[in-house]
C-alpha cells in the first residue's frame, strides 16, 4: 500500500465514531437521542443514492438515515422494513430526519479531523 494511501484509511479510521444527540428528540428514559455514525464511504453514497432511486433529497435523507444511523454499540438503528420506512417517512418531521442525515454526510469541523 502506498503512504497516500495509507494516510488516507488511517485518517478514515480516526474519523470513526462520531455522535450527533438529536435535538429536542430524548428517549423514554428523557436522555437524548444520539445517533452514533461513521462518516460515509464512497461506497455508501452510491449504495444510498442507488436505494434512493431519485435525486429526490427526502429519499435520499431517508436512506442515508436507515443505513448509516447506529447505536452505541455500532448496530444500525433503523432496519429496511417497510414499517420502518412508513414510520419515518410519516411519523418523525422532515426537519429532525434531514438533522441526522445532514450531520452524517457533512464534513467534519476541524476539531475532529483525527491529524
Amino acid at each position: 500500500m502506498s503512504n497516500a494511501l495509507t494516510a488516507l484509511t488511517d485518517h478514515y479510521d480516526r474519523l470513526r465514531n462520531q455522535t450527533f444527540p438529536v435535538p429536542g428528540v430524548t428517549k423514554s428514559d428523557g436522555k437524548p437521542l444520539v445517533i452514533h455514525f461513521d462518516p460515509p464511504t464512497n461506497a455508501q453514497a452510491q449504495r444510498i443514492r442507488k436505494q434512493a432511486g431519485t435525486t429526490d433529497e427526502a429519499q435520499i435523507t431517508l436512506w442515508t438515515v436507515i443505513f448509516l444511523a447506529k447505536d452505541e454499540n455500532g448496530k444500525r438503528m433503523f432496519d429496511e422494513t417497510a414499517e420502518t420506512i412508513q414510520a419515518l417517512t410519516e411519523n418523525v418531521p422532515g426537519r429532525v430526519l434531514a438533522s441526522i442525515s445532514n450531520a452524517i454526510m457533512r464534513f467534519s469541523p476541524e476539531t475532529k479531523l483525527g491529524n
